[in-house]
């Protein structure tokens, strides 16, 4: 199963039985009436696609799941590899595998990850605070800090996003995640109507480098503040150097040079 991100639980306990030999005894057919009222309710998942059978489930994945059933495991699996097949091409189709995989594995921080990865896609932004937070609880790994703080962006909290650019896991993060986190705050700052402030956010070293993951997206966040701010020339020749590398057209950054031109 491809691994969506560009980077890299036990069991639940059961509880003890109920002592119900002081009850009445229910006539057969209300003590059946109680019996389904109290069964757990079946969960509705998506349907997994056959050709999603026919993929091997990776090694480390196994590993991760093995706390689980092997019935259990084995669906979660085809869930994720599900979510990782839909997610380019129907987020909301890929966050719904990944509900169904997150019901199933609570306690398994990969599992919360790739979840809250789908929600985020699907714009469920709620939803996918919620599925990252739990997975940092889980794993300790703050590789997706970035997009918990673009979550709170999404729910309209952009100082609750800037409250995470100053926490102590930031520090922690490489440089991809280090950008990423600057253009979320960059984007907060706006928000808030701080223009000189999202200009400074992005304002960095890492603007002269010629990096495929991340230099077209750093350099149209430091263009789109600038024009933000009222620096019309200096966002065009940023807008410029945004298309010098944008190979893969992640960005709109030739439209908006040639607005900025005319």
């Amino acid at each position: 199963m491809e691994n969506p991100r560009a980077r890299r639980s036990s069991p639940k306990r059961a509880s003890s039985p109920r002592d119900n030999s002081n009850r009445p005894k229910l006539p057969p057919k209300m003590a059946l009436k109680k019996k389904k009222e109290n069964e757990e309710p079946r969960r509705v998942e998506p349907e997994i696609p056959q050709e999603i059978y026919r993929e091997e489930i990776e090694p480390e994945l196994k590993r991760e799941l093995s706390s689980l059933s092997a019935d259990n495991a084995e669906q979660t699996a085809r869930h994720l590899i599900a979510l990782v097949h839909f997610l380019p091409i129907d987020a909301q189709r890929a966050h719904l595998h990944g509900v169904a995989a997150s019901a199933r594995a609570a306690r398994v921080g990969r599992v919360r990850e790739l979840a809250g990865i789908a929600a985020y896609a699907a714009e469920k932004f709620d939803v996918a605070l919620r599925e990252l937070k739990t997975a940092f609880r889980i794993t300790g790994d703050p590789t997706f800090w970035a997009m918990m703080a673009d979550c709170h962006r999404g729910m309209g909290e952009p100082l609750k996003a800037l409250e995470l650019g100053r926490a102590p896991e930031a520090k922690l993060l490489d440089k991809e995640a280090q950008v990423e986190l600057r253009i979320v705050l960059s984007g907060a700052r706006r928000d808030l109507g701080e223009f000189a402030a999202a200009v400074t956010s992005v304002k960095c070293k890492e603007l002269e480098e010629r990096n495929s993951t991340w230099s077209a997206r750093l350099r149209y966040a430091y263009a789109d503040a600038l024009e933000a701010s009222g620096d019309v020339e200096g966002a065009r020749n940023w807008f410029g150097k945004a298309t010098e590398v944008d190979i893969n057209h992640e960005t709109d950054a030739s439209e908006r040079l040639k607005k900025l031109s005319t």
